[in-house]
């Protein structure tokens, strides 16, 4: 058995409501403002148009970053992770909303 696994069933992290970012297509990327200080998990979709995304403190770019397909279902990441993220619009700007949970 996995003993890393904390929560398999997380709720959503009723103080907080979810926000949206909005992803410009040009500068370093955006990240999102500090999360509840209760949120273990975030799921986040990507709206609008496509992102690029890194998570090691660098600017994402067309060659540097994961690609995230608007429209793509939801992706779960830790909260740390998403605190280490940074966004950056591909053919336009684009919204990418976040709900936590813990």
């Amino acid at each position: 058995m996995n003993q890393l696994v904390t929560n398999l069933y997380p709720r959503p992290n009723s103080t907080v409501a979810g926000e949206n970012l909005s992803c410009a297509t040009s500068g370093s990327g955006v990240s999102f403002a500090a999360f509840d200080s209760d949120t273990k998990y975030v799921m986040i979709d990507v709206q609008d148009n496509n992102v690029i995304v890194t998570f090691d403190g660098s600017t994402p770019t067309a060659s540097n970053g994961h690609l995230l397909i608007k429209e793509k279902g939801l992706i779960t990441l830790s909260a740390q992770a998403a605190k280490a993220a940074k966004f950056l619009g591909v053919s336009g700007a684009s919204i990418v909303h976040v709900s936590q949970f813990v």
